[in-house]
């Protein structure tokens, strides 16, 4: 059996001398590149090779990697290896993607670019997140940055890039997620009265909205709704639509089946009339899937004819996506299910449908059966 050298040594000839370098394995066995011993005879150079052995330094130590150089290419699926394994796995969103690297370039590469990958430290990312926090960022939008390094220190980890991950010890901060403040039945009575026109500009953004507010869909999930989805009695979800990255799949991956009412697919096949196939809410003009910038307008003037503005629609939090948390608490004040609520609107954690669920304890019509039943006089 052939067993393999501790070192080799060979002769460069550069411009004026002749100099000896060395070449060696690695702990893995694998043959690393040559190194100058600075000897000009083969001898001077063994005895120098023997030397670097004895003291356990023939195998040169790696040059420490910056942070930049290491996050050089990320987020990008043509160079970044992490990303082109993790879409083979378990593929992100496009727009997660854009998310991913917006952090990189705008909050993490000008902090940490120029340290090595090595010492980057709990407190240092510590010290990094309260200088976010100083700068006026909210909690939630700091658990995205920190969930952003994470990604990429785990990854460094792997790679043998680091002897420990920091990350492992910073944990995401308390998000103080602003109430929303769903609406009542009697306000959308108001906003869906018997004929449209009392309060809408156009029948399209009065479906929109009623289809959100009995479905609990997305917004990008209606606008990516194709008529060939919509059955006689329920509508399969399973795709979504943004203008930047076009149709692409649902949120969570997996896709559902939303029962509707006949009045309310009576009140849709009055659209697809006018368009018999492609997405069921479109721009006339232009054939295109409807805007974004139209659906909030519209919506908009409507709250206002009903009284409630601007100021007051923020301090609630009734945008579009307000449709889901009326939703989700309206299925659990008729006491469906949390199980049977998730599968109509999507969501995979009991947490996340508790998110959406804002009960008004003044409704709870059972805690006055219970008192009548305390205050009762039989005889």
């Amino acid at each position: 059996m052939r067993f393999k050298d501790i070192f080799t040594v060979y002769p460069r000839k550069l411009k004026t001398v002749t100099v000896f370098y060395y070449q060696c394995y690695d702990n893995n066995g694998k043959r690393i590149c040559g190194h100058s011993t600075g000897q000009r005879t083969k001898t001077a150079a063994k005895m120098y090779c023997m030397e670097l052995y004895r003291a356990g330094k023939l195998i040169p130590e790696k040059k420490p990697v910056s942070f930049a150089e290491f996050s050089d290419g990320w987020w990008n699926i043509k160079t970044c290896k992490y990303l082109e394994w993790r879409q083979m796995q378990n593929p992100l969103a496009p727009s997660t993607i854009d998310h991913y690297k917006t952090n990189l370039e705008l909050h993490i590469k000008p902090f940490f670019g120029k340290m090595k990958l090595d010492a980057i430290s709990a407190e240092f990312v510590q010290n990094w997140i309260m200088g976010l926090s100083r700068e006026g960022y909210n909690n939630s939008s700091i658990n995205i940055q920190i969930a952003t390094l994470k990604l990429m220190m785990k990854e460094a980890a792997r790679l043998k890039l680091i002897s420990s991950n920091p990350m492992e010890k910073i944990k995401k901060l308390i998000a103080h997620n602003k109430e929303v403040k769903i609406l009542k039945n009697e306000e959308v009575q108001k906003l869906f009265p018997a004929d449209w026109k009392e309060i809408w500009d156009s029948y399209e953004i009065y479906i929109f909205n009623k289809l959100a507010a009995c479905t609990g869909m997305r917004l990008s999930e209606i606008i990516g709704l194709q008529i060939t989805h919509i059955h006689d009695d329920y509508i399969h979800v399973c795709s979504q639509y943004s203008q930047k990255y076009g149709i692409r799949p649902l949120k969570t991956k997996d896709s559902r089946n939303i029962p509707i009412a006949a009045a309310l697919r009576g009140e849709l096949l009055t659209l697809i009339k006018d368009n018999t196939q492609g997405f069921l809410f479109t721009e006339k003009e232009s054939g295109e899937p409807i805007s974004r910038n139209r659906i909030y307008r519209e919506t908009g003037a409507a709250f206002d004819k009903i009284g409630i503005g601007m100021e007051e629609r923020k301090e609630r939090g009734l945008v579009l996506h307000h449709w889901r948390h009326f939703l989700n608490t309206a299925l659990l004040m008729a006491n469906m299910s949390a199980l049977k609520v998730q599968k109509v609107t999507g969501h995979k954690s009991l947490s996340m449908t508790q998110h959406y669920t804002h009960f008004d304890s003044r409704e709870f019509t059972e805690v006055l059966d219970v008192q009548n039943n305390l205050l009762r006089h039989d005889g």
